[in-house]
């Protein structure tokens, strides 16, 4: 019996000891969530969507890169104002534009893209768990020395425990709400921006072939 109360003792003491590190992390976590969400309201207001201005930078990267004028097609394409990652897929495509294996670099540049843009959605995703689960911890871990108080008549002892185990549970909450809402905006923003990165890649992928097939002055070479 003493071996049981000796291994209860040791948890209690290991769990208490968490609750230090639980609330500091719960703090870091909740200021990190409201600059991700100051993040998430800047890119709004600087993200601009624009089909008939894509097809046109395609199409102008395309003339230039075909006249060897690699930098200034990079220079264009980088004008559409995307996700970063966007950008510097399309720059890689132009400068690859006049490389026999224009083909096989759009592709990896196409995955290189989704994987980029899945490792930038890691973080939230991250928070999106965390956040509950540190809240979690916070609400769970006071609770035994509010019951101890309780059984004492230290009523004062309890209101506090319960104090901390209430605020940690919203504080939790509030991280994985933001979180979360991040989460659904930004990967609908960037299944777009493949989408659209895709599209660009089509573009550009016909208009390489058609070089190809045509001659300089528009007829088929031959």
């Amino acid at each position: 019996m003493s071996v049981y109360i000796e291994i209860v003792n040791v948890l209690f003491v290991f769990s208490t000891a968490l609750l230090y590190p639980v609330i500091l992390a719960l703090l870091l976590l909740f200021g990190w969530s409201l600059a991700l969400l100051g993040s998430l309201i800047s890119e709004y207001t600087s993200r601009h969507r624009d089909l008939a201005l894509l097809e046109r930078v395609c199409a102008e990267a395309s003339e230039m890169a075909r006249s060897g004028r690699e930098d200034l097609a990079c220079t264009a394409v980088k004008g559409y104002r995307a996700h970063p990652q966007v950008s510097r897929a399309l720059s890689d495509a132009a400068r690859s534009f006049r490389s026999d294996t224009f083909a096989a670099r759009i592709e990896k540049t196409l995955q290189d893209a989704e994987l980029g843009m899945g490792k930038a959605l890691e973080p939230v995703k991250i928070g999106v768990r965390v956040g509950p689960m540190l809240g979690l911890m916070g609400t769970l871990i006071p609770m035994g020395p509010a019951l101890i108080s309780l059984s004492q008549g230290d009523i004062q002892q309890m209101a506090d425990s319960l104090v901390i185990a209430f605020s940690t549970t919203v504080i939790g909450l509030a991280v994985g709400g933001i979180c979360y809402g991040t989460y659904v905006v930004r990967n609908r923003w960037y299944r777009q921006d493949l989408s659209d990165l895709e599209y660009a890649a089509e573009l550009l992928s016909s208009e390489n072939c058609r070089r190809t097939f045509l001659g300089g002055d528009g007829e088929a070479s031959g």
